[in-house]
């Protein structure tokens, strides 16, 4: 598939228990073009990786897709078949899982876990997809290519596993790469290697989703973001105006406690108080028991996305911030 835009609209998903049902994800939109990068940011708990597991399929027996749609190049991805999603996953969406031991077969070579995309997908012959898994290996930074594809992922370093799991998602040159928190557990150096690979990805028109929670990740690479709270999107803009001047009481919380490389002056801020338990969800903006500046109306209107930019970039779902536009 040519690179192709996802386009995903009012998408909701469930979690089902045994005496009620949770909405995890509440009516969810946003656009990745070729060539672009989205940070979905948010807390943990938020929703931002069920979001793109939803988008995947990749969902637990316990969950389900509720409505909404998810399109990739005009296919709607959440209409077809199991059958037929198999042939999209790795092919034209490629994942690069939080968790790189967990999400590599610890007792399969790398040679056999990135080859078997190709294979199973039909792109090249063996020899051509062993040609591919080591160009694909070196282009990542991992050394010696050659020698190192017969290796196994538990004779990696962290930082080597992280790459190796680039290396599979990137494989079969996929429209869409979904990141999750790509640069978890590894030192600096490594992160800004990784960073820049997903860089390299970008310029060559692939389409980039990062989850994350590092702000500063998210304004070095990314030049969208949403901003996801309780399973729904409060703020959503280009990344530098949102980070500059958030407009959102939860974005500037998360951007007052993180500390960025350059803000020596700036004290950290912890946002006060719990994320919600969904089972309990609170009234009108699921925020407002932990916002400072929540009036009477926050607490009894769930607020939709508004325009907060005369060039309809920036929305929020905040009665507050719209008001002082």
């Amino acid at each position: 598939m040519s690179a192709s835009s996802l386009e995903v609209e009012g998408l909701r998903t469930e979690f089902v228990l045994r005496d009620r049902v949770l909405r995890v994800v509440d009516d969810v939109s946003f656009t990745v073009k070729p060539g672009r990068a989205l940070a979905i940011v948010g807390e943990s708990g938020s929703g931002k990786s069920v979001t793109m597991r939803s988008v995947m399929r990749l969902l637990p027996k316990t969950g389900r897709v509720a409505g909404g749609r998810a399109r990739l190049g005009g296919t709607d991805l959440l209409g077809l078949s199991e059958r037929q999603m198999r042939k999209v996953r790795g092919r034209d969406i490629g994942m690069v899982f939080q968790n790189a031991m967990e999400a590599l077969n610890p007792t399969l070579t790398l040679e056999r876990q990135l080859t078997e995309h190709l294979l199973w997908h039909g792109v090249c012959d063996r020899a051509e997809a062993k040609r591919r898994a080591i160009q694909t290996l070196g282009d990542v930074g991992i050394p010696e290519p050659e020698q190192r594809i017969r290796t196994y992922p538990f004779q990696l370093s962290g930082g080597m596993r992280q790459r190796a799991m680039i290396a599979t998602a990137m494989v079969t040159q996929p429209s869409v790469l979904i990141a999750d928190e790509p640069t978890t557990a590894v030192d600096v150096t490594v992160q800004r290697q990784l960073l820049d690979l997903l860089a390299q990805l970008k310029a060559r028109g692939t389409g980039v989703i990062m989850i994350t929670h590092d702000l500063g990740v998210a304004r070095y690479f990314c030049d969208d973001a949403i901003v996801m709270y309780a399973g729904r999107v409060v703020e959503r803009g280009p990344i530098r105006q949102l980070l500059e001047r958030p407009a959102h009481p939860y974005t500037a919380g998360l951007f007052s406690s993180t500390l960025e490389v350059g803000a020596r002056h700036r004290p950290l801020q912890p946002v006060p108080g719990a994320p919600p338990d969904l089972a309990h969800r609170p009234p009108g903006c699921a925020f407002h028991p932990r916002c400072g500046q929540a009036e009477q109306r926050c607490g009894q209107e769930e607020q939709p996305l508004l325009p907060w930019s005369e060039d309809g970039q920036r929305e929020v779902a905040c009665w507050k911030a719209v008001q002082h536009v």
